[in-house]
């Protein structure tokens, strides 16, 4: 079944960890999975794994890994939105058994030479930049990088304390909702990403690489914008939902 659709080989996992509401964002459920057999599978900060509860049945979902290569488990961070898969994901428990495809993708995170980053999500694309981030602190490496994160609402915001103590590696964090009234409570951007926005806050941002992380209408939006700019679109990392 895996081979018909393409998948790398799967292993099994088992959940060590089940959060239900991440720290910050109550719709957001963070699973830490280790192998049972005690192999691991080697990734690179950006790629993602397709989740298996029945390697037998069709039904499987595909989502970025957040956490970083160098621990001893696999963390993804799921939107439960009771769907189909997400309504049987609701049902486990710590110490269920799950199955993990090898991890693949190309959307990389691959520091180069420009002086910094430039890391734009929407939503639950947070995800594979928290995978990118806990690398780079646990590398003990410091990075220039600007991270533009837009939500619907302020509670969407996934472990806001996680994000602020990267500080520390050289992230500066931009908080953009775009659903919220404006009743006073919140002190950030409102809208959807835009290259206003992220000319006021990150000027150079041409000098920096782009990686990006959303739905398909937010990356493309966004892409068109950036190309306008000068920036080629080789240059601009994504990784794209709904496709």
């Amino acid at each position: 079944m895996l081979g018909k659709m393409g998948l790398k080989p799967y292993t099994i996992y088992e959940i060590t960890d089940l959060t239900k509401g991440e720290p910050d964002s109550p719709r957001i459920a963070g699973f830490k999975l280790k192998p049972k057999d005690g192999s691991r599978f080697n990734f690179v900060p950006g790629m993602f794994s397709s989740l298996f509860i029945n390697p037998e049945d069709k039904l499987f979902r595909s989502y970025s890994i957040a956490s970083s290569p160098n621990e001893e488990y696999l963390e993804f961070m799921i939107e439960m939105i009771n769907g189909k898969f997400t309504g049987q994901l609701a049902n486990l428990k710590a110490g269920d058994e799950i199955y993990v495809s090898e991890p693949r993708g190309a959307f990389l995170y691959e520091p180069g030479s420009k002086s910094g980053d430039l890391f734009l999500a929407a939503g639950i694309g947070i995800a594979p930049f928290f995978s990118m981030l806990r690398y780079l602190k646990s590398k003990h490496l410091k990075r220039d990088i600007f991270l533009f994160y837009s939500v619907k609402h302020k509670e969407d915001i996934v472990n806001a304390s996680e994000l602020e103590g990267y500080g520390e590696i050289g992230l500066n964090t931009v908080y953009t909702v775009t659903r919220d009234q404006d009743d006073g409570s919140w002190h950030g951007e409102r809208g959807r990403i835009n290259m206003q926005m992220i000319q006021n806050h990150a000027p150079d941002y041409v000098s920096r690489t782009v990686y990006l992380c959303g739905g398909i209408r937010f990356v493309k939006d966004i892409v068109a914008e950036l190309k306008e700019k000068g920036i080629r679109d080789e240059e601009i990392k994504r990784d794209i939902w709904g496709e």
